[in-house]
């Protein structure tokens, strides 16, 4: 059987509700959860008092009831009654955890630990880390023969490369133990492999069953229909139908964990906890997301069709990636799970968690709760003076950073349904869609009734606080349409942070107002009306980019930015890093937002990238409807992987023939029913011809008029195979390469388009 070996430093390990918080003298977050762990699991129990003494030392008799626990016997009374060793009389306290370490016919045969030559057993000594290391391999079935003779060393290296130490920076082989070190080298050992023909984790030993490569989704501090003792795991390919009883809450700081969750032996065999495994595990930040793919923060993800996605917001689903891309949103923080094979297993957005533990007020009101003078004020990723506070806005204490954390972040709307009670409800229905409430914030909807407008204030990680009368707050209800399906159904990220999802809008023509900025309201029949958002009003000035100013505003470090390249052309969310230029001039800013504190939050550029365009070839289809008298384009693209084909409906066919290279604002189509109206094209400039010795790897190329960088989704079309390759692809197979761009080097263009023959 292939070694396993579970590290519980991957991430933070998992806690136990209610949350063992009870060890008051352990700092060390990392560490307070692995005592909670053994402490659930009944191996390491606490000193009293609610102290777990994370640095004394720990003596023989000690450990070795540790051991003995840990390898599943709890109960060994009968090993009590009679004397082995002389300085272990039967009065001793551990006698019957030594005596079984000895004696037991399931556990004498590893030999865990040995009295000395003498006969004594020592039992008040000092445990050394060479000890510990030699009993903790064989309670892993580990003899002399499997390590080597040279103890202490060879027991010590073999441990180490099993992950055992893992965590502890001990080295000297006669070092004493502290019960810190201990209970992270036990943790260890129980989500490693036994030796032998079977197998098994040796945690196996301790719980009544253990459930491999599962996921810790959501907890009744994230989804509020679930009781404190349940939880919603991905196990075994598939989310869980129904929810799995917990031993009481487990703690919030482990969801999105991968690894091994552990049932326990007692009571209504409730799974006390995860315990993290090495599969691979990566995060991501999205920017970007379509059918073809997510841009993120780091790279580009291309996941297959059928790769299991999970959306904590859309419910207990599982879907396939072609089912689900749209579900994710730009700005999501998203969890790629590997398999211990390598292979995406599952692509995740899960709930977001704050780090302050839900210590979070409405600011200004009578129930508001005074912010320590040492606290730094932050709001949108900005320090703010705290007369930039307003009234209603959310904060919330982050006590290990000691920082404020400012949001106003509102959602304004009809109540139209809450439960189990309206007015103390645990779900709320606004926009047809549910969000969870805590006790705290049901308490804010005494005073209101259903069909009431009310406002919902959320604090940063996305939770409602409170509920207010709209006619006290109102929220700002500007924002984008991200997604329209069937001409019935839109999605709108709003600029003050929250998005709306696939909302039912009474709109002509939804499909016309597909990436445009909009302002949201709501009739009394529940549906959602748009109204297309004038972009007049900006902050005066330039954007200073490295100085962080738009005129005299400080632009918030998480400010969002789009790009509308034409006069109503689809808004196209960018990076700031794609802009290349350190001052955008103030000719080229449409429109911004501000918060109530005054940060610029969100911002709207003309053409300033070229990242807002489609390029791609026009591709021999490109037609008239004589009646209407308009223009269609079938272009022709590469979308990162291979060939793709759109149409799309243009002002005009001048200089547009087949073959030609061009570029089409993005989000822009009439495709699946999404009709815009018809846009100017740009035509690409033809830059040079050049060998391949003209390249600069995959970055740029030197051509007649200079140096150019190459775009990073670059496309290279073979006319004779009318499709696309990929540059490295064509640089293999080809030897003249006619180069495209957008704009000239000096104006920041890019080379976009390349015709390999």
């Amino acid at each position: 059987m292939k070694r396993k070996i579970i590290s519980i430093l991957l991430v933070i390990l998992f806690v136990f509700s209610p949350v063992s918080a009870a060890f008051t003298d352990i700092s060390d977050g990392k560490l307070a959860q692995t005592a909670s762990v053994l402490d659930a699991l009944g191996i390491m129990q606490g000193v009293g008092n609610n102290r777990f003494d994370p640095d004394s030392s720990l003596t023989r008799a000690q450990f070795c009831k540790l051991a003995v626990t840990a390898m599943g016997f709890s109960d060994v009374s009968a090993y009590g009654s009679y004397t082995i060793f002389p300085d272990v009389k039967k009065t001793h306290w551990a006698a019957q955890y030594i005596n079984a370490a000895v004696r037991h016919p399931d556990l004498k045969e590893q030999a865990i630990i040995r009295g000395y030559a003498d006969g004594t057993f020592g039992p008040d000594k000092i445990v050394t880390y060479g000890e510990v290391c030699t009993m903790l391999l064989r309670m892993l079935g580990y003899k002399e023969a499997d390590v080597g003779p040279f103890w202490p060393d060879d027991y010590i290296a073999r441990a180490r490369s099993l992950g055992l130490t893992k965590g502890v920076s001990l080295s000297d082989d006669k070092a004493s133990v502290k019960r810190s070190d201990a209970a992270i080298m036990l943790l260890n050992t129980l989500g490693a492999e036994v030796k032998g023909n079977d197998g098994g984790l040796l945690l196996e030993r301790v719980a009544s069953a253990t459930i491999k490569d599962s996921i810790l989704l959501e907890t009744s501090d994230t989804d509020s229909s679930l009781a404190a003792n349940e939880a919603i795991f991905y196990e075994g390919g598939a989310v869980s139908e129904t929810p799995r009883k917990t031993a009481g809450t487990l703690d919030k700081s482990m969801i999105g964990v991968c690894g091994t969750i552990v049932i326990s032996k007692e009571g209504e065999k409730a799974a006390v906890g995860i315990i993290p495994n090495s599969n691979k595990v990566e995060t991501y930040s999205v920017t970007d997301v379509s059918a073809n793919g997510i841009e993120t923060d780091l790279q580009t993800l291309h996941p297959n069709r059928d790769t299991n996605v999970y959306v904590s917001r859309e419910g207990r689903k599982l879907g396939t990636f072609a089912e689900m891309w749209s579900t994710i949103q730009v700005g999501d923080t998203l969890n790629c799970y590997y398999n211990e094979y390598g292979s995406l297993e599952l692509m995740a957005v899960l709930p977001r968690v704050s780090a302050s533990g839900g210590n979070s007020f409405v600011y200004g009101v009578a129930t508001s709760v005074n912010i320590p003078d040492e606290y730094q004020i932050v709001k949108n990723g900005t320090v703010v003076d705290r007369t930039r506070l307003k009234k209603y806005d959310v904060i919330t204490l982050d006590t290990v950073n000691k920082q404020a954390l400012v949001s106003d972040m509102k959602l304004s709307g009809q109540y139209q349904n809450g439960t189990p009670t309206f007015s103390y409800p645990q779900t709320v229905t606004m926009y047809g869609k549910n969000y969870s409430i805590s006790d705290g914030a049901a308490a804010t909807f005494a005073n209101i009734k259903l069909k009431d407008y009310i406002t919902l204030l959320f604090d940063t990680e996305g939770n409602v606080v409170a509920a207010y009368p709209k006619r006290d707050v109102s929220a700002d209800m500007q924002g984008i349409v991200t997604n329209v399906k069937d001409g019935a159904t839109a999605t709108v990220a709003l600029f003050n942070g929250l998005t709306l999802r696939d909302i039912a809008v009474d709109a002509d023509e939804l499909s016309s107002m597909l990436g445009r900025a909009v302002v949201v309201a709501q009739s009394s029949d529940g549906k959602a009306s748009l109204s297309v958002k004038s972009l007049s009003g900006k902050v005066s000035g330039a954007w200073s980019i490295a100085d962080g100013k738009l005129g005299d505003r400080t632009v918030s470090s998480n400010v969002k930015v789009y790009e509308e390249v034409l006069t109503g052309a689809p808004l196209n969310a960018i990076k700031t890093s794609d802009i290349v230029s350190a001052t955008v001039a103030s000719s080229q800013i449409r429109y911004t937002v501000t918060d109530s504190a005054g940060t610029v939050t969100n911002i709207i550029l003309g053409d300033v990238t070229g990242e807002s365009w489609m390029y791609g070839i026009a591709n021999g289809e490109n037609r008239v409807d004589d009646d209407s008298k308009t223009y269609f384009v079938r272009l022709k693209y590469w979308d990162g992987s291979g060939s793709a084909e759109e149409v799309y409906r243009v002002l005009a066919l001048d200089g547009v023939s087949s073959g030609v290279p061009v570029g089409i604002p993005k989000g822009y189509s009439i495709n699946e029913n999404v009709v815009n109206s018809s846009l100017a094209t740009q035509k690409l400039e033809l830059i040079d011809t050049v060998d391949l010795a003209a390249f600069d790897g995959s970055s740029g190329v030197r051509t007649k008029d200079g140096y150019y960088a190459l775009a990073s989704n670059v496309g290279v079309y073979v006319s004779a195979r009318n499709e696309f390759v990929s540059l490295q692809n064509a640089r293999a197979n080809y030897t003249s390469f006619r180069l495209y761009a957008n704009k000239s080097a000096e104006d920041g263009g890019k080379i976009r388009i390349i015709l390999a023959s």
